[in-house]
């Protein structure tokens, strides 16, 4: 649904008939029941809210949740640039106080899907400033938990080794591989088979972004696979994503019938 949203709603609008997202996911092979309590679930946690308008529900992003999908979608089209990276990395101290294991894992959680790599002890590291402000404010707004926010260069030990142990880079690799491995030999035919492809890549493709913040190359095992996987992204994109807008498209015009 994230996908869903990030690409074919939040650039646009921020509402979307409920009946829409439901036809859309299910061309994803999701039952509506399924749709309505990913729905139902996001509204709880305050991504989205759903109100009665006239024959039917309306989802409607709130802000923050479509800032944040917008944010994404940049991140997924723009590779960090690490032609001038200077070797200073953002290391984030965190430290909780009075939270219970959950909500400590949910902090974990959020850091982890802005990618930055996990030494211990809550401490964090990000090898750019690109979202630092927002990761900042993430943070800060956790009840009981205290941030401080140093720039740092690495001296001990070695910096691969530190990158190693901060990131799954064993993990990582293989899921950059897997993408490649299904998208490259994928040949949809049909404006709905555009549509679960493309909106599939998107989602595999955000998976591997966000889990690894565009890592300098000088710190990256050689024939690092991100490089392959954005290309193959930019190739599809030329000929998959128009076909799957218009899918999309057709969808919301035969639900407003």
């Amino acid at each position: 649904m994230v996908a869903v949203l990030g690409e074919y709603v939040a650039p646009e609008n921020s509402t979307v008939p409920q009946a829409i997202l439901v036809k859309a996911l299910g061309a994803l092979g999701h039952s509506p029941a399924a749709v309505r309590q990913a729905i139902s679930r996001s509204a709880r946690e305050g991504a989205l809210t759903t109100t009665r308008r006239g024959g039917g529900a309306v989802v409607e992003l709130r802000e923050q949740a479509r800032v944040m999908l917008l944010r994404g979608a940049k991140a997924l089209d723009t590779p960090a640039d690490d032609t001038d990276w200077d070797g200073l990395w953002s290391v984030f101290v965190v430290r909780t106080q009075g939270q219970d294991q959950r909500s400590r894992y949910r902090l974990r959680t959020s850091m982890l899907l802005e990618g930055l790599g996990y030494l211990g002890n809550g401490v964090w590291l990000a090898p750019h400033r690109r979202f630092h402000d927002e990761i900042l404010s993430a943070l800060s707004a956790e009840p009981g938990t205290e941030v401080t926010v140093l720039s740092s260069r690495i001296e001990h030990p070695e910096v691969l080794d530190v990158v190693e142990r901060a990131w799954d880079l064993d993990a990582i690799a293989q899921r950059y591989d897997r993408f490649i491995d299904e998208f490259d030999q994928r040949a949809p035919t049909t404006d709905q088979e555009f549509f679960a492809a493309w909106t599939e890549l998107v989602h595999a493709w955000r998976e591997c972004v966000i889990t690894e913040p565009g890592l300098p190359a000088e710190v990256l095992r050689p024939d690092w696979p991100r490089d392959r996987g954005r290309e193959l992204v930019v190739a599809r994109r030329a000929t998959w994503r128009a076909p799957a807008h218009a899918f999309f498209t057709t969808l919301a015009e035969n639900t407003a019938q």
